[in-house]
């Protein structure tokens, strides 16, 4: 089976190799888990569309959940700082208990966060 730098590198080349079919259907695809066997492998895709209502999949996804957790829809793509290190909010993982709220840094890669955070949003 394949080593965990291999699996790395499939499911990268796997989104790269789906870049066409997504464009046709204007769609994102996003390579997710890999859950393996000795003798195979299982590459969970989501597909989700690239606008809703004229708005991107992930800001109607925020604004679909942000009142559960006491924000509002103005307040995606808004920053915050914490530990010295700046933010943007970006939505909610509804399957967390304690650290539901999604956050991306400046480097992109994302991060979560207790709803307290919404105390440190700026303006």
């Amino acid at each position: 089976m394949l080593s965990k730098k291999e699996f790395d590198a499939f499911r990268k080349e796997a989104e790269l190799a789906l870049t066409e079919l997504a464009k046709k259907y204007n769609v994102n695809v996003e390579a997710g888990k890999i859950k393996y066997t000795s003798d195979s492998f299982n590459l969970d895709l989501k597909v989700t569309k690239k606008e809703v209502n004229g708005k991107s999949f992930e800001q109607s996804e925020f604004e679909k959940y942000c009142v559960l957790y006491g924000f509002q829809p103005e307040d995606y793509n808004k920053t915050f700082t914490t530990s010295g290190r700046k933010f943007k909010l970006i939505g909610f993982k509804t399957s967390a208990r304690t650290m539901p709220v999604l956050a991306q840094s400046e480097d992109g890669k994302n991060y979560k966060f207790g709803t307290d955070v919404k105390r440190l949003l700026s303006a």
